[in-house]
């Protein structure tokens, strides 16, 4: 049976929208995520409200727990504490080295750090990139 028969031009068309429809859902789908392309606009000092409306939503947040031991060493080292941290990009390995060692940041996600104010510290891309 030829396409004519089909209906002709009507199944052409339904052929060539569909196609259409797939590639930009395919390009689309390919694009870099959004914390991927603003990663760079990340600065020290911004808010969580400033940090989710640039990257969006973190795909895990964490609130390391520290010891005394360890925030006696900080403060005479100088190094700021961490009041929480955001990934972006987790896998579900990174998601289960949060959960058995959250204190520990993922090496394969994208990460921001803020202080007890608040405020981003630090950020860091993952190793890969």
């Amino acid at each position: 049976m030829s396409v004519a028969g089909w209906g002709g031009g009507r199944v052409m068309r339904v052929v060539v929208a569909t196609a259409a429809t797939l590639t930009t859902a395919l390009l689309f789908a390919c694009d870099a995520p959004r914390y991927e392309n603003n990663w760079n606009r990340v600065q020290t000092g911004m808010t969580r409200e400033q940090v989710t409306e640039l990257l969006g939503e973190p795909s895990s947040r964490h609130r390391p727990k520290y010891s005394e031991e360890e925030r006696l060493q900080a403060a005479t080292t100088g190094t700021p504490v961490v009041a929480e941290r955001w990934q972006y990009g987790d896998t579900l390995s990174s998601f289960a080295t949060g959960a058995l060692m959250p204190n520990e940041a993922d090496e394969r996600a994208w990460c921001v750090f803020f202080g007890p104010d608040g405020a981003v510290t630090d950020r860091r891309a993952p190793s890969w990139k």
